[in-house]
């Protein structure tokens, strides 16, 4: 997640600042809405200037991603979501992203990545506050009564598996899409072993949706949980899924390893 080389105006800026917290003792929601909670609204323009509110898709389901054209995860997360968001069809779901940063860097990267669904830009981490959550990656899936359905989705790997959920697709499609994953994987800038654990990882999973395994395993999970693995990965503790690892309590899932967080 980017939360390293964010500007947070409540991260503390010298390690011994008086009143600096932990995580835990941090009296600001940071592990997100929880499920069934109202979903605040917002209006802001997109990068386009058109005015956008999260009111206007009431009666249809929102994947509302929190994203930042820094974030390195996120950057891994945009072929995911304009795939996604094209295949819609008679899929009722939309996506609406919430990014920071400038608006014109965001309108060359939304426009690079191909994006086709609504982008806005929040001031700082003014919108993130209001879910309760001050990292990127992360989305949150929105019903149509306007009340968040499930645990916030947290990192590259959660937010992948919400969208393939989410915008189901046909078999065939799935592992035509996972080959062409795994290629860009195996061609990217990634450490080899690193890379190739990744490949590896994403073939399992294709082959095991195919056969039907992950629902099998989704059912085996208690509620508050999801699947992670050949396991189950308890995220209304907060645990985060890591590549199919479940991280330790208080850790997050950056460049593809748990690694330990503090308060942002």
């Amino acid at each position: 997640m980017s939360v390293e080389n964010s500007t947070d105006p409540l991260r503390p800026q010298s390690k011994g600042l008086p009143g600096s917290k932990s995580l835990r003792h941090s009296r600001i929601e940071r592990e997100g809405l929880k499920p069934g909670s109202v979903a605040p609204n917002f209006t802001m323009p997109d990068i386009n200037g058109r005015s956008i509110s999260l009111e206007q898709y009431r009666g249809r389901r929102v994947v509302l991603v929190f994203s930042d054209p820094h974030c390195g995860p996120c950057s891994q997360l945009a072929p995911y979501l304009a795939r996604m968001y094209r295949r819609r069809g008679a899929i009722t779901t939309e996506i609406v992203m919430v990014s920071r940063g400038e608006i014109g860097e965001n309108r060359r990267k939304a426009e690079a990545d191909g994006f086709e669904f609504p982008v806005v830009v929040q001031d700082r981490w003014k919108l993130s506050r209001k879910y309760g959550i001050f990292a990127t990656p992360v989305a949150f899936l929105i019903g149509e009564d306007g009340c968040t359905e499930r645990q916030v989705a947290v990192g590259f790997e959660q937010i992948r598996s919400l969208l393939l959920e989410e915008f189901a697709s046909k078999p065939v499609e799935r592992l035509k899409e996972t080959i062409d994953d795994i290629s860009g994987v195996l061609h990217s800038p990634l450490p080899r072993r690193q890379a190739f654990r990744m490949a590896a990882m994403m073939a399992a999973g294709a082959l095991l949706s195919v056969i039907g395994v992950p629902e099998a395993a989704l059912a085996a999970c208690s509620a508050g949980s999801t699947t992670c693995g050949t396991g189950c990965c308890a995220t209304s503790q907060g645990l985060v899924c890591c590549v199919g690892k479940c991280c330790a309590p208080g850790q997050v899932c950056n460049n593809f390893q748990c690694t330990n967080q503090f308060v942002p």
